[in-house]
Parts: structure tokens; sequence; C-alpha cells
């Protein structure tokens, strides 16, 4: 009893210190390789406690070369853009404008009706009053009223994306801006764009222009 109660108490201090580094999430809001890492350490941790031949140090050794492995696919996935895609997906506008996409629902296999009832999960019960809704990369519907306007990603740590390169690059000419010098700038399909300017401190400047607002930074 006491080599179960010893081998249990190991594993438990090396799964808490692996989620810790992991990072804090819930389980629904996990990325793919996320849920499959921490799926697999629930597996690699049961084996030494029920099996007392498989040594524990085995099941260390797994569990913190996944760790290693996740840590290494999350560092990458910051610097190199298709990784992400490639690993994690991509958002998908499921309405734009007000306008549902059928395309993008076909493609991501969303019926009509759940996608009402992921409107209405989230208090919305007239499709017609939804200006955005957006499919996020953890599966979870993203969803704005008529009221508003949706603000997405353009320049990501110095890095145009693609779909937004012509407008982005425009954009930063206007205002003298560079990209190497951006961490962050957004744009709403309107004409406003607010950009995060990196700084030595850690911390960011914060620009906005474009229609209705007077430009500078805050």
């Amino acid at each position: 009893m006491a080599f179960v109660i010893t081998r249990t108490f190991i594993i438990y201090i090396a799964l808490i210190a692996s989620m810790r580094l992991m990072g804090k999430r819930q389980v629904g809001e996990l990325q793919v390789g996320e849920l499959v890492v921490t799926l697999m350490l629930s597996e690699l941790a049961v084996l030494p406690v029920s099996d007392r031949h498989i040594p524990v140090i085995h099941s260390l050794a797994a569990i913190f070369l996944l760790l290693s492995v996740e840590v290494i696919v999350s560092f990458l996935e910051t610097k190199a853009g298709f990784m992400k895609k490639l690993l994690g997906g991509s958002p998908a506008l499921l309405i734009d404008r007000g306008r549902i996409r059928t395309d993008e629902l076909s493609r991501h296999r969303i019926e009509v009706e759940e996608l009402l009832s992921e409107l209405r999960l989230k208090g919305v019960f007239d499709a017609g009053e939804v200006k955005y809704a957006v499919l996020e990369e953890n599966g979870k519907i993203s969803v704005m009223d008529s009221g508003g306007s949706f603000a997405r990603a353009a320049v990501v740590d110095g890095k145009i994306q693609e779909a937004f390169r012509t407008e982005a690059e425009g954009a930063l000419r206007a205002r003298g801006i560079r990209k190497e010098d951006v961490f962050l700038m957004t744009c709403d399909g309107e004409g406003r764009y607010t950009a995060f300017l990196k700084r030595r401190d850690g911390l960011t400047d914060v620009v906005k222009w474009g229609r209705g607002r007077e430009g500078g930074t805050v």
C-alpha cells in the first residue's frame, strides 16, 4: 500500500508541475495539441500506479518529454504563422456583417440549427441581430450584435497576416509606422485601425487612426 501511495504522490506532483508549465486554461479552451498532450499525460500517470513493474522514472521521463515538446511547439507557433495554422487552426467567420457564410458552415460541418443553438446560448434569439459570429480555434463561437465592429489581427509581432497584406501595408505606410515595431495591429474592415507598438520596458504604446478617429498615441 505504501508503495502505491508513494508512486501516486510522485506522479501527482509531476502532473501538477506539468500542467502549471502548460499554462492556465479551462478544458474547453485547450487547443488540439494541448488536449492530446493532456490525454496522454493522464494515461502515462496511471501506468506506474497500476503496474508496479513499470519504473516511475520511465513515466516521469515520458511526461516531461511531452511537456518539452508542447513548450517547443508553442514557441514555434508564436514565431511561425504557418505552424499555428497547421497545428491549431485559425478563426473562421461564420456571420460577416449580418450575412451568414454558408461556405464556412459547410467547411466546418456546422448545421444551421447548431449555429442557432450557439447563438441562443449567447443570449441572441434572432440571427438577424448578429453582425459577426466567429468560430474560434477552441471550437467555441463568439458573437457580436449589430451595435459593434469586429477588429481582426492584421499584424502580429511584426508579421503581416496574408489576408490583410495590402490593407495593412497601406495603413502602416500612411502612418509612417514600420511593421517591425508593431506587436499587434487590428483593423475592423470599416477603416479603423489600432496598433500596439513595442517598447523596451515590456509595455506597448497604442496608436489609433482611421474613420471617426482623431489618431495619436495613447
